[in-house]
């Protein structure tokens, strides 16, 4: 049997410490970690938000960061990254390829493209969407739907489209 310097009993059996035995201690241990995995089971990841198509040769990724928390003010923000070793992704102007719908309603057209990096086969940037209407009504994310974000022109494929379902967990 092993003691710690408080006297707390770590292996050994029926001990106890302030009053809970250590099938208590045990007991409690385990409630904890379950809760611990149960509450972050749900938590979006920026995996799990991460959207890929790879087709003609140019990779594109985007990820929706509203629910990553990344996002300061009321814009609707997706980080778009593309990867080639075959076309110049300069000449594309992506805030005038891209649209929104938000349960195939219509289109809504981005704010633009902010925080650019990368140049020749490699290009980032966020395309900024308002987050509601023009009248000012906000798109509601936490209510069942789909959120769609397309993009057209880039190399081949007359679209691609990235979507999520919400909401999102």
């Amino acid at each position: 049997m092993r003691r710690a310097e408080n006297g707390f009993c770590l292996f050994g059996k029926g001990r106890r410490m302030n009053g809970i035995s250590d099938r208590g201690w045990m007991g409690l241990v385990i409630t904890l970690l379950v809760l611990g995995l149960v509450s972050g089971a749900g938590a979006a990841s920026e995996r799990s938000l991460r959207r890929t198509d790879s087709r003609a040769a140019v990779h594109v990724n985007v990820t929706f960061l509203n629910p990553l928390g990344k996002v300061k003010g009321d814009t609707l923000d997706f980080q778009v990254l593309m990867d080639t070793h075959s076309v110049a992704l300069d000449g594309f102007q992506v805030e005038t390829l891209a649209v929104l719908h938000r349960d195939g309603g219509p289109p809504i057209r981005p704010l633009g493209w902010f925080e650019p990096g990368g140049g020749g086969h490699h290009r980032s940037g966020i395309l900024r969407f308002p987050a509601g209407d023009k009248a000012g009504k906000k798109f509601p994310l936490e209510s069942k739907g789909v959120l769609e974000l397309r993009i057209r022109g880039i190399a081949s494929p007359d679209e691609r489209v990235f979507r999520w379902e919400l909401p999102i967990r």
